[in-house]
């Protein structure tokens, strides 16, 4: 099956406490808000991290999610924290033929990945809601090379998108300064120079990984889409594919939702 755009539209979008709850815990509903400002880019695949209350109540918001997306659950899973990330995809146009979650434990918020049959293409598509640790580089970049040698395994066409949590590769010069970073997130984004640690976006881009906004950034000169989407001024959610699909690649947006991150979503050509 093939959506009737010709392309494959995939958003990603940090909930903030699931989109239904404050930091503690008292009722916050945003979620229908969030829903439907994701609506409006017409994603076939969405992930979400920060699913905090999904699993309650026998998933009522899961249930709740794929009526008001139009979609249906590809996985939810759990690491070690509350919350957990989630994949949702639109049936007419996408085919689910696995999800893989036998390593969920492996980076603290939960890792899984959802494996799509697209018409034309020779593998699947796989790909990886994921929200890394906030702790340190060290501990990110162990998190990130999980995530990619889950998504490199399964097939040569993979997209992992989400929280990842550390400055990408390359930001057209808008880095926010140190001094204005609280003091724990200057301990794990910036180095002891008080420049930007990219550590984890040099070792993705190692591993093979390209990031989405900075490869369309560089053919296109527009460095708008260098813009930050979370705290502190930070292009910290990011769309990393392999190296297969950067040819497919054709939009990187922002979509403005009712949470603290600003959604990303790209499209790959089919």
């Amino acid at each position: 099956m093939t959506p009737p755009s010709k392309q494959i539209r995939i958003a990603s979008q940090n909930l903030k406490h699931g989109g239904i709850q404050t930091g503690d815990g008292r009722p916050d509903d945003r979620w229908p808000t969030i829903a439907a400002d994701l609506r409006t880019v017409q994603p076939d695949i969405v992930c979400l991290q920060e699913c905090h209350g999904w699993s309650d109540h026998l998933r009522a918001q899961v249930y709740r999610a794929e009526q008001d997306l139009g979609m249906r659950l590809a996985g939810l899973v759990r690491g070690r924290a509350v919350g957990g990330n989630a994949v949702f995809y639109r049936p007419e146009a996408m085919a689910q033929c696995g999800w893989a979650d036998a390593y969920a434990q492996e980076t603290y918020t939960g890792l899984g990945v959802a494996l799509f049959d697209v018409a034309g293409w020779s593998q699947r598509l796989a790909v990886a809601s994921t929200h890394l640790t906030t702790t340190s580089a060290e501990a990110a970049i162990d998190e990130a090379m999980r995530v990619a040698d889950r998504i490199t395994r399964y097939s040569a066409y993979g997209v992992m998108i989400g929280d990842i949590n550390t400055h990408p590769v390359r930001d057209g010069g808008r880095a926010p300064d140190a001094a204005t970073a609280k003091p724990l997130d200057r301990a794990a984004r910036w180095d002891s120079d008080d420049q930007p640690d990219r550590r984890v976006a040099h070792r993705l881009h190692r591993a093979g990984l390209v990031d989405a906004a900075d490869h369309l950034a560089q053919k296109s000169g527009d460095t708008r889409l260098y813009a930050p989407t979370g705290h502190g001024g930070i292009r910290v959610d990011q769309a990393l594919v392999t190296a297969p699909l950067t040819a497919k690649l054709t939009t990187y947006e922002r979509v403005e939702t009712a949470s603290d991150h600003t959604g990303i979503v790209i499209g790959i050509d089919l």
